[in-house]
């Protein structure tokens, strides 16, 4: 999709946003004027499509912080990339073979999982690029979560280990299926995505619950920042005859296994293997099909044109008529 950049939509919407904001009636000489209101400001229009403008070629797992940065890993070029909020692209790792997974603390220090036959390996990625090994375990993890500050969970199938900051392991979960991923929530709860579609937390002490269900093929699992759990996931609604691609998307997790299919949050090009969403709820996605990292924008914060207040703008296809753009 040829889209218009997110610098010249936004330069033509903060105009409107001055036409559009509601306002008080106008207040006389001996009167105070009285604060305008600074509800969303919902604009009919598809959103941002930008490739972003890094070199993959196997992106496999990307991670968004609360800066705007997106980090991605690249398993065939065995480094990880670092974009920041203006898409500055920088090398924050390399020389990293066989990198699986990675996750960022809260301070934008970076872990990355690495995998080769026979055996694992954690290691810490510092703002500076600073490699730290962490831990080894004589087994092939495919995904793991940071629990805390010092701790993890990483799994190799259907074993869910718990690691400590002395490399010392606990079996937390045997399970008759395989365990597909791994997250933690910002309220630090741990959730496991099993093969059977079921989502289960998981206790430090060795006990789990069932957490919700997705009646489909899932393969990742994303915890919101809001409590949500979201799967990245091919549509659980039987595809139609002629039609044997079922849709990829990101799908809510539903708290009751026997509620109707899920309706997709976003639906995603085939071959995307990972996704995640800055703090406005914009998508990020990696491609190695498309040897691309792509950000769909649909919100943005822009300041109010009267008082500089920072004022919430969604792009919506399906908005009134009266808020239609001609893009």
């Amino acid at each position: 999709m040829n889209a218009p950049s997110i610098i010249s939509r936004v330069s033509w919407l903060t105009g409107l946003l001055a036409a559009c904001l509601v306002h008080s009636p106008a207040a006389t000489a001996d009167e105070p004027s009285v604060a305008h209101k600074h509800a969303p400001l919902v604009v009919r229009s598809r959103p941002v499509i930008e490739r972003l403008p890094v070199q993959v070629i196997q992106p496999i797992d990307l991670q968004v912080a609360r800066s705007g940065a997106i980090f991605v890993a690249d398993s065939q070029a065995n480094c990880i990339f670092r974009l920041d909020q203006f898409s500055a692209v920088s090398l924050l790792a390399q020389n990293l073979p066989g990198i699986r997974r990675i996750c960022l603390d809260a301070n934008e220090s970076l872990y990355v999982l690495t995998s080769s036959t026979g055996e694992s390996s954690l290691h810490q990625i510092t703002p500076e690029g600073r490699l730290i090994p962490l831990h080894t375990m004589p087994f092939p993890a495919h995904s793991f979560a940071r629990v805390g500050t010092s701790e993890w969970l990483v799994t190799d199938g259907r074993q869910l280990w718990q690691i400590n900051a002395d490399s010392e392991r606990t079996l937390l979960l045997k399970s008759p299926v395989s365990v597909l991923d791994l997250c933690t929530d910002p309220g630090g709860s741990n959730y496991a995505l099993l093969a059977d579609g079921r989502v289960l937390q998981i206790g430090l002490d060795g006990e789990s619950r069932i957490a919700g269900f997705f009646p489909g093929n899932a393969s990742r699992l994303i915890c919101q920042t809001d409590g949500r759990l979201l799967v990245l996931a091919k549509s659980p609604v039987p595809a139609k005859a002629g039609t044997p691609h079922l849709p990829l998307g990101i799908y809510s997790v539903s708290a009751d296994n026997a509620a109707p299919p899920a309706t997709a949050v976003a639906h995603l090009p085939e071959g995307t293997l990972a996704a995640g969403f800055d703090v406005l709820g914009n998508l990020c996605l990696a491609n190695p099909q498309l040897r691309a990292v792509t950000k769909v924008t649909s919100r943005f914060r822009i300041p109010c044109p009267h008082c500089q207040e920072s004022v919430l703008m969604i792009f919506d296809a399906n908005a009134a008529p009266e808020n239609a753009d001609n893009f």
